[in-house]
């Protein structure tokens, strides 16, 4: 086979590893997805008892806040009854303590409810921990497997890369634009087989004469079909 073509054949075969090393790494982030689906069901349990419990521990804190303020405000309106001069104003404070114990007994009706779901949620709350646990035992196995396969296609796609920036620095530019340029036409492929006389990119027959000067070897041939640069082979083998 002629030099430059060997060349050329290694750059593409190359380039197809590369391009198929990088479609496995993209699929990794999906085979992680699929892991987490399959813990999601007693995840989100969880995730949503957590949250509840977050909320309410907010809202109960908010609402002693609230408590206190409404405690003091009754006490400053029972110290304005000693001053009081009328029966109009006597009636309008009445009405506003009494509008502010309203206002309290309901803020402490609301922490108490929200106190007693606290009291429950530190019931529920254990099961739900545990089956997350077990879940995420389960796929443990998964998750290590996926990583070290991860890591075995990134050193992989590394190696390879590298390998073609040595190659293409061996190369001489014009063939590599050349090759660079097919390749962007048709689809990857810039080189393509014979096999049985005919050229495997384009289907089409290829000359005898150019044939024999594949068997040759002394010059790069290229397709009169699709212009991809040709090699023989006959025992079958395709880049």
């Amino acid at each position: 086979m002629n030099p430059i073509v060997e060349q050329l054949l290694r750059l593409q075969r190359l380039d197809t590893d590369i391009r198929a090393l990088g479609h496995d790494l993209q699929q990794i982030p999906k085979k992680s997805k699929l892991i987490d689906d399959k813990v999601r069901a007693v995840r989100d349990p969880l995730d949503r008892a957590l949250q509840e419990k977050a909320d309410l521990e907010q809202a109960r804190s908010d609402q002693e806040a609230a408590i206190k303020s409404l405690e003091d405000k009754e006490r400053q309106l029972k110290l304005k009854m000693p001053e009081i001069r009328s029966n109009e104003e006597y009636s309008a404070l009445l009405r506003e303590m009494d509008a502010t114990k309203r206002e309290r007994d309901k803020t402490e009706e609301r922490s108490l409810k929200a106190m007693e779901r606290l009291e429950a949620l530190e019931v529920e709350l254990p099961p739900l921990e545990d089956a997350y646990k077990k879940g995420e035992e389960g796929v443990a196995a998964d998750r290590a497997a996926l990583k070290s396969e991860q890591e075995h296609i990134s050193a992989e796609l590394l190696a390879k890369q590298k390998e073609r920036g040595l190659l293409q620095a061996e190369m001489k530019p014009a063939w590599f634009k050349k090759y660079t340029h097919i390749a962007a036409q048709r689809n990857g492929l810039a080189v393509a087989a014979v096999k049985g006389g005919t050229c495997q990119g384009c289907f089409i027959g290829v000359r005898p004469k150019l044939v024999q000067d594949l068997h040759y070897g002394e010059d790069v041939v290229s397709c009169e079909g699709c212009q991809r640069i040709l090699y023989l082979d006959d025992a079958g083998r395709t880049p």
